[in-house]
């Protein structure tokens, strides 16, 4: 779609050569970089009983000749968009297919530039050299942490310049955060129900589907709700934050679509035809997905997704602990997401041993408002510092984590909040990311106490939980490497020496016991790889 006027005027040119130049302008192919997003709209004139009902999609074709399918959505005003993101540079093509006669082989030409954003490193991917972890499609490492925010979708509904959401996600993008759980619509919280407040967003402004909770018509879309939708995951995309989409929730009080009815199959293909194409973006089947006892009808709708998402984004599922255990996901999920409320370390260790591919827990913890542990919207939370341990339990057994903070997890949504779990999660990116964490395994063996990661004879990491003293087994280290103290809370830093082959006795620094201390050992070539 190519926007933009011609300002010469007739007397200065001759008709033909205006008609030449117009023609030029409107054959010359639209520029798209590389992992960005592109709408592609396709008007049309013919009368429909419900035009999101209307078979519409595109035939996508690559430079190299691959062809893939993507669905396509109305957008209203009688237009039908495809949203395509190119992810090779060259020369594409789309071909349109529609039951409507005049929506149907319309054909356009695009060229894939080279990327020039710095926080765009296309899709997610599970590495497959190093399985139990992620890397983005142009090999760039991604060390996921995770944010929940069921609700992020309810700032600013009715405010397209975003002047909430915007600041929001800044805050939490200085903090580290990469990653946010987000439904992709929820009603209302049994904890927190109805309007208990200005800051409490359920039921929300807007209605995902037209009609409202009790009386839906899930056959038509609220567009209102979708385009700011669109505006959330946009602004996302921009700050370089995966979007991990709920695509449904089982105890958030939704009227959803009737299972495996045609209105259930309309959601989920509208959903792929607006946000496969953000590079951003991840699917989850379900939060609270053991919920739904029918694992037929999950398998189902996760083949649904995989058959008609071509960018074959991830996908996954919340909190669905005897299927994961019984190996029904295998070969169908990218990643294991689990919800785990204590033996946080030794449950993600076994759940790596089950398969070897990412494990996240995306809910482990709490943590309290400002006014400490009576300061809550759910009935429990736990304090900063013991979501922080906790934390730093799971990703020492090689898994990754999601923060929750009780003010922005659910529908209660103080945005403007900082809690103390920001810093401290800001202090476990910052750490993990002078290592080689993605070559680190977990070898709890090595030390007498406490966790242990390491790649053997070249780098090791120890968590002590008190800061107690410790001994490390050291082999096969083709020269004395250095070590360095870390305090998790405080973000200091001290030396500890330099470390040679045998078991090794270690003390933490006078005044650091009693909390959270790391130490790091590597060698300088180590260094030098981030």
């Amino acid at each position: 779609m190519i926007r933009g006027s011609l300002s010469l005027s007739v007397g200065a040119l001759s008709v033909a050569a205006v008609i030449s130049i117009a023609a030029a302008a409107a054959a010359a192919p639209v520029e798209i970089p590389r992992w960005q997003p592109h709408d592609f709209d396709f008007p049309s004139a013919a009368e429909t009983d419900n035009p999101f009902q209307v078979a519409f999609s595109v035939q996508v074709v690559r430079p190299n000749g691959l062809k893939l399918e993507l669905p396509g959505f109305y957008d209203g005003n009688g237009t039908w968009r495809a949203r395509v993101s190119p992810d090779a540079t060259g020369d594409w093509s789309l071909l349109t297919h529609s039951s409507l006669p005049d929506l149907d082989q319309r054909r356009v030409s695009f060229v894939c530039l080279t990327n020039r954003l710095p926080k765009v490193h296309g899709g997610l991917r599970v590495d497959i050299q190093h399985p139990h972890h992620f890397v983005l499609e142009d090999g760039a490492r991604f060390f996921l942490l995770g944010y929940e925010c069921d609700w992020l979708w309810a700032l600013d509904l009715q405010d397209p310049t975003l002047r909430t959401l915007n600041p929001f996600l800044d805050r939490l993008a200085a903090s580290g955060f990469n990653g946010i759980l987000l439904n992709a619509f929820a009603y209302d919280t049994g904890w927190r129900s109805g309007k208990t407040g200005h800051d409490d967003f359920g039921p929300p402004a807007l209605y995902a589907w037209a009609g409202d909770n009790i009386a839906p018509d899930h056959t038509r879309f609220n567009l209102v709700y979708w385009k700011h939708y669109d505006r959330v995951i946009e602004a996302m995309n921009q700050r370089g934050i995966m979007a991990h989409i709920l695509i449904k929730v089982y105890n958030k009080q939704v009227n959803w679509p009737l299972k495996g009815s045609p209105e259930d199959d309309q959601y989920f293909r509208w959903l792929i035809a607006r946000y496969a194409a953000y590079p951003n973006v991840q699917w989850d089947f379900s939060k609270e997905s053991n919920n739904e006892k029918d694992l037929d009808y999950k398998l189902g709708r996760i083949r649904f997704i995989r058959d008609h998402d071509p960018y074959r984004r991830l996908i996954t599922t919340h909190d669905d602990r005897k299927a994961y255990d019984s190996g029904a996901y295998r070969g169908v999920l990218d990643f294991r997401s689990d919800q785990v409320h204590s033996q946080w370390h030794a449950s993600l260790l076994e759940h790596r041993r089950q398969q070897a591919w990412p494990v996240v827990n995306v809910e482990f913890g709490y943590e309290h408002g400002p006014g400490g542990l009576q300061d809550k919207t759910y009935n429990v939370v736990q304090t900063p510092e013991e979501v922080c341990r906790r934390a730093w339990e799971i990703y020492m057994a090689g898994g990754y984590g999601a923060y929750y903070y009780t003010y922005t997890a659910w529908d209660v949504l103080r945005p403007e909040d900082n809690p103390p779990g920001y810093a401290y999660f800001r202090r476990l990116r910052d750490f993990f990311e002078t290592t080689t964490f993605w070559r680190l395994e977990p070898s709890d063996e090595l030390v007498s106490t406490g966790y242990c990661l390491a790649d053997r004879g070249r780098e090791y990491v120890v968590f002590s939980d008190r800061g107690a003293p410790f001994t490390l087994k050291l082999e096969g280290l083709p020269m004395p490497l250095k070590a360095r103290w870390y305090q998790p809370f405080t973000g200091k830093w001290r030396d500890a020496g330099s470390l040679a082959n045998g078991v090794v006795p270690l003390k933490p620094p006078q005044g650091w016991t009693g909390a959270p201390v790391v130490l790091h050992v590597r060698g300088p070539e180590e260094a030098s790889t981030r």
